[in-house]
């Protein structure tokens, strides 16, 4: 079962533009997450379609959720793509797994982004979103990783 998340009413000071570019930046991670996750309820087969679709539903209420804290802030957010390119083609449930991983370890890198640049009242709402990639790439099977988000910096 995923949780939704609740939204920040972004407590403490106007967010400074490092740190809106980083909500956009997740945003955007975000959006994308969405399309591929579309992908891999289609080719993940009935034992994965479940949790691929609550993957979408959990990614589509960030996506709102990063876009709200933007108008929030008095920024546009940006619209999503109609479509994505994704890392490599999927064709089976292994590659949809593998894609699940992908998306969510590239979402864990782009919060631990969003960690770095909020400002303390908001870092902790960025800190869960860095955790949740994390554990759900873990799920899909990815390995776990000892700083997620951080590998190689």
């Amino acid at each position: 079962m995923t949780t939704t998340p609740q939204p920040s009413s972004l407590p403490g000071p106007r967010p400074a533009a490092s740190e809106l570019a980083a909500v956009a930046q997740a945003l955007a991670g975000e959006q994308a997450a969405v399309y591929a996750y579309g992908v891999v309820g289609a080719k993940a087969g009935p034992t994965y379609r479940r949790a691929a679709t609550e993957g979408l539903l959990a990614h589509g209420v960030m996506s709102d959720l990063l876009a709200a804290q933007l108008s929030t802030a008095g920024e546009s957010p940006a619209a999503a793509q109609p479509a994505y390119a994704l890392p490599f083609v999927v064709r089976t449930v292994d590659e949809a797994r593998r894609l699940a991983v992908h998306v969510e370890q590239s979402l864990a890198a782009t919060y631990a982004d969003l960690v770095a640049a909020a400002a303390p009242p908001r870092r902790r709402d960025a800190v869960t979103w860095l955790a949740r990639s994390a554990a759900q790439a873990h799920r899909w099977g990815g390995a776990a990783q000892a700083f997620p988000g951080l590998p190689e910096r």
